[in-house]
């Protein structure tokens, strides 16, 4: 099983001028707290939380690899060894990917850490676009590989292709280390910031790296850009109370975060393991509806204690199907 770890940098949150450690963030007009979460793909539970002044950088290397450090320790010792990190290009450095290369650290062979990030698109890899280009028309040969849908699938008009021999000296990044470029249709939302290239060819050029080895392109590619389910398991934070901050205190705002991660831990583990169907995807709010909202009375009697739930309740047998579910789970051990 490989436990694949996704870090989101989260965007700051407005709020009062008068909170402690307000500042301006990295994005433009935006003033209020930055903070750092990690959660895991496998279980959507959120693993690390971190509560920062507003303007702490997004690539901060310790405390990216302090955040990482943090959410693997919660990851159970026989799933730590083979992890695969996610980030998007505003979380990566230099450092960060040294450290996960090495797994922390660890020496042991049996320990192989991979990251797929992104990977900031400079001139440098423009030219390595265009000697791709170039040497398609000399050689005839497509040498963009078509990009594949979550189900397998080709996508449309979407294609990617290895740059890494293109880019020059890549030595100071960790062995193994390999950038890919990812060109599809341009979108309007893009299309401001679109380069020559990109407007001439009615395209958008990105690209990302990784230390996966012996995969194809389009795989690799399908593979990170899964990094984007981190962004329902946000906003479902949001939903949990994550961006209502109550005090002007740094550190009771954290205790806040902290018990925000509990609340979306309870839920992922809930719907994991206890429903089945659209519960298992409800967001907050629906399953807060249909669940936990539910006019049910507790009744004491015969020693025992009843939880009586209105049969006229219209996911009256999900809920009680869930309770079932969670009683039959063995003791742990």
């Amino acid at each position: 099983m490989r436990c694949r770890c996704c870090l989101a940098h989260l965007d700051a949150n407005l709020c009062e001028f008068e909170k402690e450690g307000a500042a301006g963030t990295y994005k433009k007009g935006v003033f209020g707290l930055c903070p750092l979460l990690v959660y895991c793909d496998n279980t959507g539970e959120m693993l690390a939380q971190e509560l920062r002044p507003g303007d702490a950088g997004c690539n901060d290397t310790e405390d990216n690899i302090d955040i990482f450090r943090q959410a693997v320790e919660q990851v159970p010792g026989p799933h730590r060894r083979k992890i695969l990190f996610r980030t998007d290009g505003a979380g990566f450095s230099c450092g960060l990917l040294k450290w996960i290369a090495s797994a922390g650290g660890r020496v042991h062979p049996s320990f192989t850490w991979e990251y797929s990030t992104g990977w900031t698109f400079t001139g440098r890899e423009m030219d390595a676009v265009l000697a791709v280009d170039a040497l398609e028309r000399r050689t005839g040969r497509p040498l963009w590989e078509a990009a594949l849908q979550a189900d397998g699938t080709v996508r449309e008009h979407a294609f990617v292709v290895e740059v890494t021999g293109l880019l020059g000296d890549l030595s100071a990044w960790p062995p193994g280390h390999q950038v890919f470029v990812r060109r599809e249709p341009l979108h309007p939302r893009y299309a401001r910031d679109a380069n020559a290239y990109e407007t001439e060819h009615g395209v958008r050029l990105t690209a990302f790296a990784t230390n996966t080895q012996g995969r194809q392109p389009a795989w690799l590619d399908l593979r990170h850009r899964a990094h984007s389910r981190v962004e329902p398991k946000i906003r479902d934070s949001k939903a949990e109370s994550l961006a209502r901050f109550p005090s002007r205190f740094m550190k009771i705002n954290q205790a806040w975060l902290t018990a925000t991660a509990l609340a979306c831990d309870l839920r992922a583990w809930l719907q994991l393991l206890g429903c089945d169907g659209d519960m298992a995807k409800a967001t907050p709010k629906t399953l807060r509806y249909r669940f936990l909202h539910v006019p049910a009375r507790l009744v004491h009697g015969q020693r025992r204690r009843r939880l009586k739930i209105p049969s006229t309740w219209p996911w009256a047998d999900q809920i009680v199907e869930a309770f079932w579910r969670i009683r039959a789970l063995p003791a742990p051990t």
